[in-house]
């Protein structure tokens, strides 16, 4: 699902000509009048139509390349930046995973988290699972409510396209040791993936999730993030951290996830109570 874009806002002020050529061309892009993948006027069609530098002009397209708006140089022409494959975050998703956990090992086998998010079949990727056990930190001890010397297992995952060699799912998982040594086979990385996924692996130590509690905030890729996702200039990466909380109210488990902000829709649903049945009625002037 493509997301809805805002009109875009004028530069305000008194404007440099390359900021009034990127608003002219941002307008087009979002009226849909410039589609993806098509052309964008070369610097130097810019330069002539707005009676200006050919430096100008290029600057108003850095603009717009830095917005991730449009992509291509280096002898390539600039085009309207195509759309990508959507990774959707729903509360349908992770109750999907959790329905999954009494189902039949070849069931939860043929399900991976990328086909319910990206809807790539499980036997189109490469996954990975490395794991560590290591000392908690301050941060993950309060996180968790534990004592600082205790000890965590962390699992970073990574999930690739087959077909492009391209990150679509990477994460870091961190769970107490205490809470999964009744099964020696969560401790092991070989047995991944897992049929089922992290609330099976819980499952087996008698935990049952309840609700997860998220945090969303983005940061600036690196050139090597760029690289391994495909990202284009201008879109941040969006970071996930997730709390999964079981049936007694702790967090067992939080992970970290990132994602490319341009293919990425978190859908929250919130629900709030009804009011009480036989409440007062609105009347207009009481």
């Amino acid at each position: 699902m493509a997301s809805m874009q805002q009109e875009p806002e004028s530069t305000p002020g008194v404007v440099p000509v390359h900021h009034r050529i990127a608003d002219s061309i941002r307008a087009e892009i979002v009226s849909g009048r410039l589609g993806p993948n098509d052309a964008v006027p070369s610097a130097g069609e810019l330069a002539a139509k707005w009676n200006c530098s050919v430096g100008s002009a290029r600057a108003a397209l850095d603009v717009l390349t830095n917005e991730g708006r449009i992509v291509g140089g280096r002898g390539r022409r600039k085009r309207v930046r195509p759309p990508v494959r959507r990774i959707r975050l729903t509360v349908d998703f992770t109750q999907q995973q959790k329905n999954l956990v009494l189902r039949p090992e070849e069931e939860r086998a043929a399900v991976g988290t990328a086909e319910l998010t990206a809807g790539v079949p499980i036997d189109r990727t490469h996954f990975t699972a490395r794991y560590s056990v290591v000392p908690i930190t301050p941060e993950l001890a309060e996180e968790f409510s534990v004592p600082d010397d205790v000890e965590v297992l962390r699992r970073v995952y990574e999930t690739l396209e087959i077909d492009t060699g391209l990150r679509i799912a990477w994460s870091t998982s961190y769970i107490p040791v205490s809470l999964i040594s009744g099964n020696p086979d969560l401790l092991r990385e070989d047995l991944e993936p897992w049929p089922g996924g992290h609330q099976h692996q819980l499952y087996t130590v008698g935990i049952e999730i309840e609700r997860f509690v998220r945090s969303v905030t983005a940061t600036e890729p690196t050139p090597a993030d760029r690289a391994r996702w495909g990202i284009d200039p201008g879109v941040p990466l969006m970071w996930v951290r997730s709390r999964s909380v079981d049936t007694d109210g702790r967090v067992v488990e939080l992970s970290d996830a990132t994602y490319p902000a341009d293919r990425v829709d978190l859908v929250f649903t919130e629900s709030l109570d009804r009011w009480p049945a036989g409440h007062q009625s609105y009347a207009k002037g009481s």
